[in-house]
């Protein structure tokens, strides 16, 4: 589990968990490949007929030591190719955001700079 610099200004990791996507009256099973504060990348057998720019439903299944935490958040497509979905968060709980910026901290293994990030995702830099 890796850390993908790329272009972006903020962590994301290489983390698997469970997700569904609902858009309209479709439901997708697949998974979350990697994720960060802004959002993540979700992939699914099935073919997604979304487009860029389209706000969808997400069900996160993220296992949380001994159980297994759902999560709703409302995302937008910021990126689509046939089996993918690039997606950035429109609206995500407390706990959630809580839960996942916990998950970084343990992956990437520095505190200071996700706690930095975390900031800067509140006052959107």
């Amino acid at each position: 589990m890796g850390i993908n610099e790329e272009k972006r200004k903020i962590s994301r990791v290489n983390y698997l968990m469970k997700g569904k996507v609902k858009f309209k009256e479709s439901l997708y099973s697949g998974e979350i490949q990697d994720f960060s504060l802004n959002g993540f990348s979700f992939c699914s057998e099935d073919v997604i007929y979304v487009d860029e720019g389209e706000k969808l439903a997400i069900s996160l299944y993220i296992e949380d030591e001994e159980e297994v935490r759902v999560s709703e958040v409302d995302c937008i497509v910021v990126r689509r190719r046939e089996n993918m979905l690039g997606v950035k968060f429109d609206i995500i709980d407390y706990d959630t955001l809580m839960l996942l910026r916990e998950k970084l901290i343990h992956l990437v293994g520095d505190e200071n700079k996700i706690n930095d990030e975390f900031i800067k995702f509140f006052v959107g830099y």
